[in-house]
Formats: C-alpha cells, structure tokens, sequence
C-alpha cells in the first residue's frame, strides 16, 4: 500500500473554492442551492469513509450504519421525546460516535475480509432494528414531519451554512490526519505488525479512526436529516454505503481529496443523468468504468499527473 498523498490537496485553492460554492449558492436559483447541498453533504459522507480506506487501510461495507445513526439521532428525540433542535443537532453525531465505537471495537479484531463482512454485518443489524421498531423509528415509512426541512431556511442560506459545517469538518479531518495520531493511522494503516514493533496498539488507533470516522459520517446523516425533514432505514442501508464506496474509488484512493472530488463527479451524475434517461444506472456505470479504466488512481491520480505535465515534472 502505497502513502497517501498529502498534496493533493492545493491549499491554495481550497479557499476560491468555497468562496465560489458560496456566490453560487448565492447567485443559482433554489434548485440548484438544493443539488449543490446535497454534493456538499456527500462530499463529507465519502470523505469519512475515505479516511478508513485511505489512511486506515480498512474497507468498510457498512459506513452507512453511521450516517443512519446521526438521521435518527437527530429524528427520534423531536419526534418522540419533543426535544428541541439543537439537541437533536448535538444528539445525531453523538449517537453515531457511538455506535462507531460499539461497532468499531468488534470490527477491529478481524482484518482484511473478515473486518469488511463484519463491518457489513453491523450494518444489516443497524438497518434491521430501524426498520423492524415500528413503534419507534416507524419502520418503512420512517420519521418524517418532525422539523420544518432545512429548519425552514431558504435553501441557500441553508446551502451556506452547510458549506461552512462540512469545511469546518474537513478542516479538523485534515488536521486530525496530519497529526501524531493520523501518523499512527497511516503507519497501522500500511504495516500494522511493524507498527506494533515500535510501540503503537494497532487496534486502539484503528478503533480511533473508526470512532472518527463514524462520526463524520453521523454528521453528514444528522444534516442530510435536516435537509430532507425525515429519516429512513434505507439511510443505514447498503445501498447509501456502496455509494460512498463508488465515490472514493472514482475519486482516487490514497488521497485526501479523492473523497471531494469522487462525491461531487458521482452525486451530480447521479442527479442530472437519472432525470434524462431512463437506464440510467447504466449510463453511469460505463462512465464511470471509463474514469476507472483510464486513470486507475482515480480523479486525484488524474490531477497529480496534470500537474506535473503543467509544472515540466517527470511523472
């Protein structure tokens, strides 16, 4: 397994980008505010799951668990306990870190497979109980109706305020991995056994990835909660978490920003190609073959090599 390469991200972009997410949010009509937010919320989503994978050297089929965990965290104390919103705000992630560390503290016993099977175990698990509590999370039908969707903003006001939760997340994620813990992550992430000989736990700094990116991924559920106004077993399902899957392997693994770039390239085909053609998941398939096919790195791999090409550098 090859480091992941930290610059891929240019800094010196990172700040026109957001400003230019922001004049778009506030120069498009509300449509467009309502698909530039839900890229934004997946951007999170596919990052989270791109430190495991990534840096972690961990393959996750069940990351979906978390982001339902945060949809229902947020949903079910408003809309069976009255609860306000901030505490539904607070309590989504909460309730994702800890179903991570529950989850996480089993799943990092196994390795390889056998951690990818279990982590899609808990899943089904997390899924099964939201679907069967009827009483509780409403079952198939879910929550809904518990909140005015997106606290009753203006999508594009709310479109800015999640910009600026989800860079604030990244701007920690980023920190996180470029701290002695993120070392310790690549370093079990690569050669878990040498890594045990000078000194680390490799379960614990899994566990403390794990626990991290769950909880990530609970705040990209708690606000794809507020911005939808419901909450549904699906959000825990496999469906959301193969998703995420296609998004940091299209976006490049090993890279910090494959997650961004992955999120935003998947999210918007399939928001625009679904709306035109009927075979859709056909069309986005062969695309996205293609991506694969012609730059195995992904997106991110894509980026390094054009600019090297700009800068005269050998690749």
């Amino acid at each position: 397994m090859s480091a992941p390469d930290a610059g891929a991200v240019q800094w010196r972009l990172v700040a026109p980008a957001v400003l230019g997410t922001a004049l778009l949010l506030a120069a498009l009509g509300q449509g467009a505010a309502l698909v530039i937010t839900d890229v934004l919320i997946m951007v999170l989503f596919a990052a989270s799951l791109n430190l495991l994978m990534s840096y972690g050297g961990m393959v996750s089929f069940g990351h979906a668990a978390y982001f339902g965990l945060g949809a229902y965290g947020l949903a079910l104390p408003l809309a069976k306990l009255g609860a306000p919103v901030w505490a539904g705000v607070a309590l989504g992630p909460l309730a994702a870190a800890l179903g991570a560390l529950l989850f996480g503290a089993l799943c990092v016993r196994l390795t390889h497979i056998y951690f990818a099977m279990l982590t899609l175990a808990c899943s089904e698990i997390t899924y099964t109980i939201l679907f069967q509590a009827y009483d509780y999370t409403g079952g198939d039908t879910g929550i809904t109706k518990f909140m005015a969707p997106r606290f009753g903003l203006d999508p594009r006001l709310f479109g800015v305020l999640v910009l600026v939760i989800v860079s604030a997340c990244l701007l920690a994620l980023w920190r996180a991995v470029h701290s002695p813990l993120g070392l310790a992550i690549r370093a079990v992430g690569e050669e878990p056994h040498r890594a045990a000989a000078l000194g680390y736990a490799p379960r614990t700094v899994q566990l403390a990835a794990f626990v991290i990116a769950g909880t990530l991924a609970g705040v990209a559920g708690t606000l794809f909660a507020v911005y939808q106004g419901n909450a549904f077993p699906d959000y825990a399902g496999i469906g959301f978490t193969l998703d995420a899957l296609v998004m940091v392997v299209i976006g490049g693994l090993h890279s910090f920003a494959g997650g961004i770039y992955g999120a935003v390239i998947y999210t918007l085909l399939k928001t625009f190609v679904s709306r035109y053609v009927a075979a859709w998941e056909l069309v986005i398939g062969l695309i996205l073959l293609g991506v694969v096919l012609a730059s195995p790195a992904g997106v991110a791999g894509a980026v390094r090599r054009v600019g090297r090409a700009l800068r005269g550098e050998r690749a």
